[in-house]
């Protein structure tokens, strides 16, 4: 390919340790970005045009449109991106097009790749436009993507995440607010790592009953407290048990999952700061139980990951990331024994699904800031 004036723009992945399914009810959320991410190699180009090509696994994507169209033959990738640069068009009237290569580490494994995907191309796009975006604007870019161009119900907790990640610390992300602080890690974290195993099953929120579980709790929220939006805006007085015994069945645990995740984060958080990892990893436990009995979203091969981690030893907590429909298990585990822990875990899965069998693996997740941008030498490829 021609030298030419490039940029690098690295968006990591996520994981949650606590705050399932409750960011777009108004709920804080704990987070991590790792090592994993979006690798985008761009450029600028005088032409109005977005010109990308994205490598995922053994696929290639190329696509070319104008800026601010959106083709109605689009693939998924090509979508994602031309519905980015339509938000950015229309909210900054772009003067340069963009050329780039993306290339992602895992995708769809319930690390909020599409998240960090969509932010790769809007960064990319306002460094093609010398433009400085502040952490609110690329937040609220890629709700405007998810929301208007994609349908998705979600909240803010995947693109929060990762703008706000930082190295060292988890994440308290203020879904309402848009911001967040930092926990730095005790000194007591030396001795865990957090290591995920992915279950060789895709996530996808298109499609996997994320809006009808979020519909769910938008209808309990309006039953509990007239004029609640949402389930964070109800009172005290209507998140008790006999407000709860009130409900359709169905509705009750939706709810009572969201009002007591929220609480899990809180002490999640306090726990954390003070090094209790024991306590921390037994809340994880207790959000994924409440995942699958009372918000019903753990897929077969994500509980029965989760039943498998919570049998093995060295492992203080464990949970879906994500929305359990797929992707991967979150643990807290021994770091002297991580090894024999993802062995042992993979082990029995695999064992249970032998087609899994070279698709689900284990990894310790690394240490990883937010997004960040980086110029290229005057000759660098692209």
């Amino acid at each position: 390919m021609s030298k030419l004036p490039a940029f690098r723009v690295i968006a990591p992945y996520r994981f949650n340790p606590l705050g399932a399914h409750i960011d777009h009810q108004g709920g804080a959320v704990l987070a991590r970005t790792l090592d994993r991410h979006t690798l985008l190699l761009g450029k600028a180009i005088a032409q109005p045009e977005l010109r990308l090509t994205a490598c995922f696994g053994d696929q290639e994507h190329s696509c070319q449109a104008s800026l601010g169209a959106i083709p109605d033959d689009a693939d998924r990738w090509a979508r994602y991106a031309f519905a980015a640069a339509h938000v950015m068009h229309q909210r900054h009237t772009l003067h340069c097009g963009l050329e780039a290569r993306v290339t992602g580490s895992m995708i769809a494994a319930g690390l909020s790749s599409s998240a960090s995907y969509l932010l790769a191309i809007l960064t990319a796009l306002a460094e093609a436009n010398d433009l400085s975006l502040t952490p609110t604007q690329l937040v609220d870019g890629v709700r405007e993507v998810e929301h208007q161009w994609l349908g998705l119900t979600n909240g803010l907790q995947d693109q929060l995440s990762i703008v706000h990640g930082q190295s060292g610390a988890i994440s308290r992300l203020d879904v309402d607010a848009g911001c967040a602080t930092h926990i730095a890690d005790p000194a007591e974290a030396q001795q865990v790592s957090w290591l995920l195993c992915f279950s060789g099953v895709s996530r996808e929120l298109v499609g996997s009953g994320f809006n009808t579980r979020v519909a769910e709790c938008l209808e309990a929220a309006g039953l509990l407290h007239a004029g609640a939006s949402r389930l964070g805006d109800v009172p005290e007085a209507g998140r008790s048990e006999s407000a709860l015994s009130q409900l359709p069945d169905h509705l009750a645990r939706r709810a009572r999952h969201v009002f007591t995740e929220m609480q899990r984060v809180d002490a999640g958080a306090a726990a954390w700061g003070r090094g209790d990892i024991a306590g921390f990893g037994e809340l994880m436990n207790h959000s994924c139980q409440s995942s699958i009995t009372q918000y019903e979203s753990g897929s077969e091969w994500l509980v029965t990951l989760h039943e498998i981690a919570s049998s093995t030893l060295g492992v203080y907590g464990n949970r879906f990331s994500g929305g359990g429909y797929g992707g991967c298990l979150v643990m807290l585990a021994d770091r002297a024994r991580s090894a024999e822990i993802a062995a042992a875990v993979l082990d029995r899965y695999v064992s249970r699904y032998p087609d899994m069998g070279g698709k689900a693996h284990c990894f310790v997740a690394g240490e990883a800031g937010g997004v960040c941008v980086e110029r290229l030498p005057e000759d660098g490829v692209l």
